[in-house]
C-alpha cells in the first residue's frame, strides 16, 4: 500500500500554501490576549478565499461545489495550520458539510459555495462536541459568520466574540431563530453524525499536523544559525535529540492523518470515527509536544506572545481541546476495545 500525495494534491498544497501564507502576513499577532487583530477576514481576503474554491471544495458539484475527497480538504487544512491563518475557513468547512449531510436545499448550499452566506457549526458549551440545540451552544470558528444552524434546521444570528477567546461566539439571546433562512433538513442518523464528526476530527488533525511542523521546520532553522560557545546549538546532541524525537512525531502524525481522511469517505462510519479518534488522539498529544519542544529549542523567547512560536503552541493547544483531547478519545477507544472482546 503506497501512502502519500498525488501530483495534483501535491500542486493544490503549493498553490494553498502559497495563499494562506498571504493570508496570514496581513495579520497582526498582537502583544496580548486583548491585543490580537481579529480573525475575521476583510471583504477583499474572504472574497480571495472564496476565488480559491477553499469554500466550496467539500461540497459536492450539484450543490455548487467542487466535490473534493477528504484527503484534499485535509491537504488544505494542513497549510492553514502550518501558516496559522487566523480566518475561519476550517469552521465553514465544518458547518458546509453538516448542511450538505443533512440535505440542506442546494440554493443554500450554493450560497455557501460562493461565500455569499457564511455559516459556522454549533457546538456543546465545552467544545467538546456538536450541539442537539441552540440551547447553551457556542458558534465555533465563526469570525465573520452570520448563521448557524441547528440539527433541526432553525437558524440561528451570532452574538459578539466571547472574551478572552477568538474561536467562539454566543448564539443571540432571547431569540436567535431567523425566520427566512430556517430550513427543512433530515434528521440526522448515527452514519450521519458518526461520519460527520470523523470528517472533523480529521481536520483537526490536519491543523495540528500543518502547525506542529510549521513549529519544527523554523527550530531546526533556528538551530543551525543560533550560535552558542563558538558552535551552532544544532551540533549539540540534546538538540539534535529533540528534534530527531519530534520529526518522528511529525511524520507518524502525518501518517495517522492520510488513514484517517481517506476512511472517512471509504469505510463505514463507525470504522471512519475509530480512525479519526485514534488520529486525534495522538496529534493532539503530540501536536502540543512538539511546539513546546519548539519553544526550548528557541530558548524560551517563544515564551513572548507575538512570537510566532507563542501563536503556534496556542494553535496546538485550541486543536487539542476542540471536540475533545487526548484523553476523551483514548477513553472512548479503550471502551470500544473492551466491548469487543
Amino acid at each position: 500500500m503506497q501512502i502519500g500525495l498525488d501530483a495534483e494534491q501535491r500542486a493544490f498544497a503549493q498553490s494553498s500554501g502559497a495563499l494562506a501564507a498571504d493570508l496570514a502576513a496581513g495579520w497582526d499577532r498582537g502583544r496580548g490576549p486583548h491585543d490580537v487583530a481579529s480573525p475575521e477576514p476583510s471583504e477583499k481576503d474572504w472574497a480571495r478565499i472564496v476565488d480559491a474554491g477553499w469554500t466550496a471544495l467539500r461540497l459536492r458539484e450539484e450543490n455548487g461545489g467542487l466535490g473534493a475527497g477528504t484527503v484534499d480538504v485535509a491537504v488544505l487544512v494542513e497549510q492553514l495550520g502550518r501558516h496559522s491563518v487566523a480566518a475561519p475557513v476550517l469552521g465553514t468547512l465544518v458547518a458546509a458539510e453538516q448542511l450538505q449531510a443533512l440535505g440542506a436545499p442546494v440554493a443554500t448550499l450554493e450560497a455557501v459555495a460562493a461565500g455569499e452566506l457564511r455559516v459556522a457549526p454549533l457546538l456543546d458549551a465545552r467544545l467538546l462536541g456538536f450541539a442537539p440545540s441552540a440551547d447553551d451552544a457556542l458558534a465555533w470558528d465563526s469570525a465573520g459568520a452570520t448563521l448557524a444552524y441547528a440539527p433541526d434546521g432553525s437558524a440561528h444570528a451570532l452574538g459578539e466574540p466571547l472574551p478572552a477567546t477568538d474561536v467562539t461566539r454566543s448564539v443571540r439571546r432571547p431569540a436567535g431563530r431567523v425566520g427566512d433562512a430556517s430550513l427543512e433538513l433530515r434528521p440526522p442518523t448515527d452514519d450521519d453524525r458518526d461520519r460527520l464528526h470523523a470528517f472533523t476530527l480529521t481536520l483537526l488533525v490536519a491543523d495540528l499536523l500543518g502547525t506542529m511542523a510549521a513549529a519544527l521546520d523554523a527550530a531546526v532553522e533556528h538551530a543551525r544559525s543560533r550560535t552558542q560557545f563558538g558552535k551552532p546549538i544544532g551540533s549539540f546532541q540534546a538538540v539534535q535529540q529533540i528534534a530527531a524525537e519530534d520529526l518522528v512525531s511529525v511524520e507518524a502524525t502525518r501518517s495517522a492523518l492520510y488513514f484517517s481522511a481517506w476512511a472517512v469517505d471509504a469505510l463505514p462510519a463507525t470504522e471512519a470515527l475509530r480512525a479519526a479518534r485514534t488520529a486525534k488522539a495522538f496529534a493532539s498529544r503530540a501536536g502540543v509536544a512538539v511546539c513546546q519542544d519548539v519553544v526550548q529549542l528557541f530558548g524560551g523567547i517563544g515564551m513572548t506572545w507575538e512570537s510566532p512560536v507563542h501563536v503556534w503552541l496556542r494553535r496546538a493547544q485550541t486543536d487539542r481541546t476542540s471536540f475533545g483531547d487526548e484523553h476523551a478519545h483514548q477513553a472512548v477507544l479503550a471502551d470500544l476495545d473492551l466491548t469487543e472482546r
